[in-house]
């Protein structure tokens, strides 16, 4: 299978589907990382294969205050898409993502990231966090980042190379929505805006 042949399939997978709810966060996650529409305009990442959960865990240790710990499981997710993206399966990357995803968008989320291994691709890098504000009620949270995708991107397992056109974009500007559940904030749902942002 040629380089980003998986990101096609998903693209067209992907074209009906809206950006509420879990489904969404699914679609927003594959098509703006591993499914990008421009080559990188940025010095490469560090070599594919770092991406792992092993660091997810790390941010999300104590936070001085309750937006500190909204902010750390964000940032997690990532992480923890990154190790997902290079598990290969879901029996690996269901453990990797259940700290940090809503568990009503697992199912599409895996869906999803199984066009990226049909693919034979895996996570190259990682996205770039920026956020901006967290407000929280209750067990609800909504954060504002400027996410910068431009470093996070795939490899191509059998020939080693990074696949150009699957970096996303820099300053985008998202409203993200994390519930608590189980004593852990997990991203429920992604919504991007318009207008970019500045970080």
């Amino acid at each position: 299978m040629s380089p980003g042949s998986g990101c096609q399939k998903a693209r067209r997978g992907l074209a009906g589907t809206g950006l509420a709810g879990a489904a969404g966060l699914a679609s927003v996650a594959l098509a703006a990382t591993a499914c990008g529409n421009q080559p990188a305009n940025v010095p490469l990442p560090p070599k594919a294969g770092t991406a792992s959960a092993a660091p997810a865990a790390a941010v999300t240790g104590p936070a001085a205050t309750p937006a500190q710990a909204v902010a750390a499981a964000y940032r997690g997710y990532w992480q923890a898409y990154a190790g997902a993206m290079t598990a290969g399966s879901a029996g690996q990357a269901e453990p990797i993502l259940a700290p940090y995803e809503a568990p009503a968008g697992m199912p599409q989320l895996i869906k999803t990231l199984k066009l990226v291994w049909a693919a034979h691709e895996i996570a190259y890098g990682g996205a770039v966090t920026h956020v901006k504000s967290v407000q929280i009620t209750g067990t609800r949270a909504i954060l504002n980042d400027c996410l910068d995708l431009s470093h996070f991107g795939a490899v191509d397992q059998a020939t080693g190379r990074v696949v150009p056109e699957s970096f996303g974009l820099p300053n985008l500007d998202y409203y993200v929505t994390l519930l608590r559940t189980g004593g852990r904030w997990r991203v429920s749902n992604m919504q991007p805006v318009e207008v970019p942002c500045k970080p």
